[in-house]
């Protein structure tokens, strides 16, 4: 009678427990996996309308893609870009998890959690503006893609791409002034991306890629 009370008792624990265990799943990492990334910088044509603008495509524009892989998402030796003072260009980004399918909509559609940086450039050199839109064309700002216009011209430098993967709740405190603040691990989170390249504004005329 004894061990069919104790055999009763540990199938009562054994469900108890079990039951905690789906009451209670175990957190998992939330940030997304990225194989590849890609930043393409395409040459746009600005309009400006009162205190904002418009981008149009220019027909045949030239587009300089960097493409960054390997553990320390490094992009090719030697990459060098150069802007031209004055235009704008589309800021793309492009990325692939590790079987190739690209992800960069993820971002967009989790906005509330993800924001990207773009830091390095010499005071008043360059503006930028987010122009993500979700499928149903609700505009919000990630930074997947924006626009660049040059102020002006400068030595090179290294231009720093974060992507950053927000603590719930912190988005609400990000404003699209916070573009290119270098204190943006205040903001806090993770790193989905960090993308380095050397940059060179130059004068329009003496463009080189």
């Amino acid at each position: 009678m004894k061990k069919f009370k104790y055999t009763i008792a540990l199938f009562t624990i054994l469900i108890s427990l079990n039951a905690c265990t789906n009451d209670d799943p175990i957190p998992v990492d939330d940030q997304e996996e990225i194989g590849v990334a890609k930043l393409i910088f395409t040459e746009v044509e600005r309009e400006i309308h009162g205190d904002h603008a418009h981008y149009h495509d220019i027909e045949g524009a030239h587009a300089d893609t960097i493409i960054f892989s390997g553990s320390s998402m490094l992009p090719p030796v030697g990459a060098h870009l150069h802007l031209s003072n004055t235009k704008s260009y589309r800021l793309q980004l492009v990325a692939t998890d590790f079987a190739g399918r690209e992800t960069q909509n993820t971002f967009i559609d989790r906005d509330d959690i993800h924001q990207a940086f773009i830091t390095g450039a010499p005071e008043g050199a360059l503006i930028y503006e987010y122009g993500d839109k979700k499928t149903d064309g609700t505009a919000v700002n990630v930074g997947v893609t924006g626009y660049l216009t040059v102020q002006k011209t400068s030595a090179s430098f290294p231009l720093r791409y974060v992507l950053r993967h927000l603590n719930p709740g912190v988005k609400a405190s990000v404003t699209p002034a916070d573009w290119n603040n270098p204190d943006f691990t205040k903001f806090s989170g993770d790193n989905d991306l960090d993308l380095k390249v050397d940059l060179h504004l130059v004068d329009a005329d003496s463009q080189g890629h």
